[in-house]
């Protein structure tokens, strides 16, 4: 339920590019943070679940206020504490080190 509640916040902000999306840059810009969109969690993507929950862990202070602000209408989408808890939890465990055989022949 958790990555789905991101993925759907990430959407539309992404896809309200009239409303939600000017306020997540300004957003950004009030708290210093880089302007950035949430990576997408594709299926078929190795390791995006874990791009979206790192994103969304180093964002967390813009996904709150832009989920509990009424007029973005994201309310639904709001993640409790104990959500935020098991999100970082979520991530520690996907996070995948890179073997140095795989570094070196990627050179």
């Amino acid at each position: 339920m958790l990555p789905l509640q991101l993925r759907k916040t990430a959407y539309a902000i992404k896809n309200s590019s009239t409303i939600l999306l000017p306020q997540w840059f300004k957003l950004l810009e009030k708290l210093k943070l880089d302007l950035r969109m949430m990576p997408r969690d594709v299926s078929t993507r190795w390791n995006s679940t874990f791009d979206m929950l790192y994103f969304a862990l180093q964002y967390r202070s813009a996904l709150d206020q832009m989920c509990s602000d009424r007029d973005m209408k994201l309310r639904r989408y709001e993640l409790l504490e104990s959500e935020w808890k098991v999100a970082k939890e979520l991530c520690d465990v996907l996070k995948v080190r890179l073997p140095s055989t795989l570094l070196l022949i990627s050179m």
